[in-house]
């Protein structure tokens, strides 16, 4: 009984995880008119580690642009880097940028952050949407086809004042989000 037990725990503590991330999913909203958005999150490392990442899904409007910085900012479109050293009990920065050069649309970039040569494993998702600039009031006062208003939340709402990002159902049942310009 005692080397069954044994045999169970070892293979446990062999994968235990090296790092973690403090926000493995990202959202970012803003205008499309906007140069850049970003967000960040960091990697926390509980050992000595060797750590590179690589981009393994790449979904946007051709017209975008992304960066990541990790530890440093790399070029645009950069979609692998070679494995650095991060000592244990570290925390290092991770951003992504989309770059949407003026084009409204929705971006989905997944990064594998691979330590120690494959052993360990795991992702950061970045969502970006980029919005048309649009004055909502006068949208709202112009459309008699709204069916109703929701936040991110899903919460309907009546008034806009306190919302950055807002959908709009119309009575059609299509919807549309708008982000609210201050």
């Amino acid at each position: 009984m005692k080397k069954l037990l044994l045999l169970l725990i070892v293979p446990f503590l062999s994968f235990s995880q090296v790092f973690t991330i403090d926000n493995d999913y990202i959202e970012i909203y803003n205008l499309s008119t906007v140069g850049n958005f970003s967000e960040n999150t960091y990697v926390n490392t509980l050992e000595d580690i060797t750590i590179s990442y690589e981009i393994v899904t790449d979904s946007m409007p051709l017209e975008w642009d992304f960066q990541n910085c990790f530890p440093d900012c790399n070029p645009f479109n950069t979609y692998s880097i070679d494995a650095f050293s991060i000592p244990a009990d570290s925390s290092v920065y991770l951003n992504g940028h989309f770059y949407p050069n003026n084009i409204a649309g929705e971006g989905l970039l997944v990064m594998e952050l691979n330590a120690n040569h494959g052993i360990y494993l795991d992702t950061v998702i970045w969502r970006g949407i980029a919005m048309p600039e649009l004055n909502m009031q006068e949208h709202l006062k112009e459309s008699k086809e709204i069916k109703f208003i929701t936040n991110l939340s899903g919460q309907k709402i009546k008034k806009i004042d306190l919302e950055k990002v807002v959908i709009v159902t119309y009575k059609d049942n299509q919807s549309k989000m708008f982000y609210i310009l201050r």
